[in-house]
C-alpha cells in the first residue's frame, strides 16, 4: 500500500519513507517528530526524518501544520483530505471534512500562480471552553 502511494507520487520508494508512512497511518492523527519517533520501530535520525517528511509533504502524501503552537505536526493525507478546527483555550483539535480548494482556479487565474498545496486550519473556542 505505502509503496504504491510513494510510487504514484513519483518519489523513490525507500524503507525510511515506508516506515514513516506506516507510523503516520497508525497514529491516525497529527503527530510531532518526537511522537512519530516513539511510534517507529526503525531507527532514524531527526535530520533524515525531516528531509523525508519534507519530500512526502511536497508530494502531497503527508500534511504538515503547526496549529499555532510553534511545533510541526504531520499527518498521512491519504484519500481523506481534511483540515482541523483548534480550540484556542484548551488546544483540543477535531478533524473537519471541508476544504477551500474550490476557489483555487480563480486564485490561479487572478495571480498567475499554480497552486500545488495549501494549509487551512480554523481556530476558535470548543463547546466546553465557550460555556
Amino acid at each position: 500500500m505505502y509503496r504504491d502511494i510513494i510510487k504514484k507520487s513519483g518519489l523513490s520508494i525507500t524503507t525510511k519513507r515506508i516506515a514513516l508512512l506506516s507510523a503516520l497511518d497508525k497514529a491516525q492523527r497529527p503527530v510531532t517528530i518526537d511522537e512519530l519517533r516513539n511510534q517507529m520501530t526503525d531507527t532514524m535520525d531527526t535530520s533524515t526524518m525531516y528531509r523525508s517528511l519534507k519530500k512526502l509533504v511536497d508530494a502531497g502524501i503527508v500534511y504538515q501544520t503547526d496549529f499555532r503552537d510553534g511545533v510541526s505536526y504531520f499527518e498521512l493525507q491519504g484519500d481523506n483530505h481534511h483540515h482541523h478546527v483548534v480550540c484556542t483555550e484548551c488546544k483540543s483539535r477535531k478533524s473537519i471534512d471541508m476544504c477551500v480548494n474550490k476557489n483555487f482556479n480563480k486564485v490561479e487565474k487572478d495571480t498567475g500562480y499554480t497552486i500545488t498545496n495549501h494549509i487551512f486550519e480554523l481556530f476558535g473556542l470548543c463547546e466546553n471552553c465557550s460555556s
